[in-house]
C-alpha cells in the first residue's frame, strides 16, 4: 500500500499510548511505504512518547470533559480549536483509515473523521470501557477489545473483535532464567515484585511500610529464607518511602525509583500491583502469577473490572484497596508460597489470556475496515 497515510491517536495515560505504538510498529512493518502519523497534544504523556518512539506528530488542542462550569468555557474552546485542526489536515492528507485506542485526545480527530467520512476502529485495553470508547463506537467499522466482558458494554452495530491488548515483543520473548542471571538473582529465591505506581499508590505504600515497621517480613525471613522482596515507586513517592525504609534494606529487599519491567517482571515468582491494563496484559505476557490491587479511583472504577476478570478467570488474585494492609499482604504471600501448584495454574491461564499477536490481529482487522472502503 504505496504512499497512503494512516492516522492513530490515544491518550491521557500511558495505558492508551503503548497499545497504539505496538499497533504502529506492526504497521510499520505491513505498510512500510506508507505514511503513520500520531496526534497528541502539547502537554500529553503521548508527546513524548510518541515523539520518542520516532513517529511524525500533529499537535492539536483537546481537553478532558468539564468537571465544574468553571471548566466548560476551556474546555469548549479546546474542542474546537482541535476539531479544527483535525479537519484541516484530514483534508490535506486524505488518511485511509484511523484508528484510536481510547482517551479525551481521541475525540476531535474521530468528530472530523464522523464529519468527512473517513473509516475508524477503536481499540479498547479495559475491561469497562473508557467514554471516549464508548461514544465514538456508534459510528465506528470495528471495535477491539482487550476482554471478553466489554463486549456488552458497546451499543455498536459494527462487529466487535476480541483481540487482546498489544504488549511489546520483548515481554513475550525474555527468558525467566536469562533475565535473572542478568539481574544477578539467584534462582532459589522467591522473588515478589511490587510496583505501586506513581500515582495512586498510598494505601500499597503504607502497607509495605507497616509490612516492615511492624516486624511482619522480618518474621516472614525466619520462616521463609527464600523470599527476596524488591519495589518500585516511581519518582514521585522515591525519597520519602527510602528515607522511611532504609534501615531495613538488604540484599533481599531492594527501594528503587524505577524498574524495568522487561526484565524483572519475568524474573519473579509473584506481581504485586495496581490492575492498568498494561499491568494485567505484561504480567500474563510473562506469565507471572499476580495479586492485583485495583485503584479505587480510577476512571469509571475500570482497573477493579480488569482485575476482576483475571480473578475470576483463576488468573490472577485481587484485593480491593479499601482492605489492603501488611498483615493481608503478607497472608496472601505466604499462601502462594504455601500453594505452588496454585501458583503454577495461576501462570499457565495467565498466559492463555496474554494473546501475543493482538497488534497484528487489530492491524489485520485494520485491512478489513480499508476493503469496506475501497468497496
Amino acid at each position: 500500500m504505496k504512499n497512503k497515510t494512516f492516522y492513530l491517536v490515544g491518550g491521557g495515560t500511558s495505558g492508551h499510548v503503548n497499545p497504539a505504538l505496538s499497533i504502529a510498529e506492526v504497521m510499520q512493518e505491513k505498510y512500510p511505504e506508507s505514511r503513520i502519523v500520531f496526534f497528541v497534544t502539547e502537554t500529553g504523556v503521548e508527546y513524548e512518547m510518541i515523539k520518542n518512539a520516532g513517529f511524525p506528530c500533529i499537535v492539536i488542542e483537546a481537553s478532558r470533559l468539564p468537571s465544574s462550569v468553571n471548566d466548560f468555557f476551556s474546555f469548549l474552546k479546546a474542542s474546537r480549536s482541535g476539531y479544527k485542526s483535525c479537519i484541516d489536515a484530514i483534508k490535506k492528507d486524505r488518511p485511509v483509515a484511523i484508528i484510536g485506542t481510547g482517551g479525551f485526545v481521541c475525540a476531535p480527530l474521530l468528530l472530523a473523521a464522523m464529519r468527512l467520512k473517513v473509516p475508524y476502529l477503536i481499540h479498547e485495553q479495559n475491561a469497562f470501557p473508557g467514554k471516549a470508547n464508548r461514544f465514538f463506537a456508534k459510528k465506528v467499522k470495528a471495535v477491539c477489545i482487550s476482554f471478553e466482558s466489554s463486549r456488552e458494554h458497546f451499543n455498536t452495530e459494527a462487529p466487535i473483535h476480541l483481540t487482546g491488548n498489544p504488549v511489546r515483543k520483548i515481554f513475550f520473548d525474555k527468558n525467566p532464567v536469562n533475565a535473572r542471571q542478568e539481574l544477578e538473582v539467584s534462582s532459589d529465591k522467591f522473588l515478589v515484585l511490587m510496583m505501586g505506581g506513581s500515582l495512586g499508590a498510598t494505601s500499597i505504600n503504607q502497607a509495605v511500610l507497616d509490612l516492615f515497621k511492624k516486624g511482619i517480613w522480618q518474621s516472614l525471613k525466619k520462616e521463609y529464607p527464600e523470599l527476596m522482596f524488591v519495589m518500585s515507586t516511581g519518582e514521585r513517592n522515591y525519597d520519602s518511602l527510602r528515607n522511611k525504609l532504609a534501615s531495613f534494606e538488604t540484599e533481599d529487599f531492594l527501594i528503587k525509583s524505577y524498574l524495568d519491567s522487561t526484565t524483572w517482571l519475568p524474573a519473579s515468582d509473584l506481581f504485586i500491583g495496581r490492575a492498568g491494563a498494561s499491568s494485567c496484559f505484561e504480567a500474563a505476557a510473562t506469565a507471572t502469577p499476580a495479586i492485583f490491587i485495583p485503584f479505587q479511583y480510577a476512571a469509571d472504577n475500570h482497573q477493579f473490572f480488569n482485575a476482576k476478570s483475571f480473578a475470576d478467570q483463576r488468573a490472577a488474585i485481587m484485593i480491593e484497596d479499601k482492605d489492603i494492609n501488611a498483615q493481608v499482604l503478607a497472608d496472601q504471600i505466604v499462601y502462594l508460597i504455601e500453594n505452588r501448584r496454585l501458583m503454577y495454574e495461576m501462570s499457565k491461564k495467565a498466559k492463555s489470556l496474554s494473546m501475543p499477536d493482538a497488534a497484528l490481529h487489530i492491524v489485520e482487522i485494520l485491512d478489513q475496515v480499508i476493503d469496506l472502503k475501497q468497496e
